[in-house]
């Protein structure tokens, strides 16, 4: 057997089992969407739902996800049996079962909502008498009080917030959108998350689990940008290394990639190609994006943002950026150590 043989041979088995996930991520989205609409190839514009099957009224995601923020119970939720039970013991047909962790054996007393709720807008819709500017927009929004989990814990809790499901591997929130919608962007990821630091800089770790792809081509999997310094690695050519040589570069890289895909068909090697191709053109459209000194004074002060500085206000200025230029799924994670309900959105 030479080499050739040989190397066909190991990416053979590795296309076989990376197709075969690969699959499961065309039943899961089939099993979502009418299959009429569902083509079987994608472009790196245009997703797997092409034709759409209504017009979409919304053509960008912005996910602010707000970890440890204040409870629905104080915000959007009114709970009115809960408010009336304040004080009282916990049912048992409530606890009995359930994953109460440490609260196992002890008396659990109902605590209901601290603060008021009041009718806004010409829906009469219900919010907390603390966010009268919430109120206001009462008319304008759409409140999903359905959603429940089992999940105590924060790790999986976030895991099924972004993925549906407790166990890690399934394709986060952002991938679904962007694989099956595209994007605008040509030179842009079509799914960004951002990091806002908490207090005296600090980054929470959150697993990049919370925005993979799972078992989607990796390339739709979101990319973080770095909310302090570079915002992507090494976005910068080093001393001596000129744009030209950089674009000679990947593209010598890309040809002999493209002569892997076509000895071995692995749609990987594809995703190899794009994703080079987008970091040469991130090159030039990433500074230029985080650039925000042309920002009238106002638009900063209306934001609270101070660029630079990592905040969760400057990120909220930096995803209606992304979103003026095209990015279909614009992600926001804001840690639990810092005091986000002083951050202006």
């Amino acid at each position: 057997m030479d080499l050739l043989d040989s190397m066909a041979l190991r990416v053979n088995r590795r296309t076989f089992l990376g197709r075969g996930i690969s699959g499961l991520g065309l039943l899961a989205l089939n099993s979502l969407l009418d299959p009429r609409v569902c083509m079987a190839a994608a472009s790196e514009s245009k997703g797997v739902v092409n034709p759409l099957h209504f017009q979409p009224k919304a053509k960008r995601v912005i996910f602010l996800y707000q970890v440890g923020g204040p409870s629905h119970l104080e915000t959007l939720d009114p709970k009115k049996k809960l408010a009336q039970m304040h004080g009282q013991p916990m049912p048992e047909s409530f606890t009995k079962g359930q994953q109460i962790a440490q609260l196992q054996g002890k008396q659990l007393i109902c605590f209901g909502p601290q603060h008021g709720f009041k009718r806004f807008g010409k829906s009469g819709l219900e919010i907390c008498e603390l966010f009268p500017h919430i109120g206001g927009l009462a008319d304008d929004v759409c409140i999903v009080r359905s959603m429940w989990t089992e999940q105590i814990n924060h790790d999986p809790a976030h895991t099924v917030m972004n993925t549906g499901n407790i166990a890690a591997g399934r394709p986060s929130m952002g991938s679904w959108a962007f694989y099956g919608l595209g994007s605008e962007a040509d030179d842009l990821p079509g799914f960004v998350v951002l990091v806002s630091s908490g207090k005296g800089g600090q980054m929470q770790p959150i697993a990049a689990r919370q925005w993979s792809a799972g078992m989607l081509p990796s390339r739709f999997q979101g990319v973080k940008f770095n909310s302090i310094g570079d915002p992507v690695l090494y976005i910068n050519n080093p001393e001596g290394f000129s744009s030209n040589l950089q674009g000679a570069s990947i593209e010598a890289i890309n040809s002999l990639n493209q002569l892997q895909y076509e000895v071995g068909k692995d749609p990987e090697v594809l995703t190899r190609i794009a994703q080079y191709e987008m970091a040469f053109k991130m090159q030039i459209s990433v500074p230029e994006l985080m650039d925000m000194s042309k920002e009238p004074p106002g638009i900063l002060e209306m934001y609270g943002a101070k660029p630079g500085d990592g905040s969760f206000a400057s990120n909220c200025l930096l995803a209606r950026r992304l979103a003026e230029r095209g990015v279909r799924f614009i992600q926001l994670y804001h840690p639990k150590n810092s005091s986000w309900t002083r951050q202006r959105i």
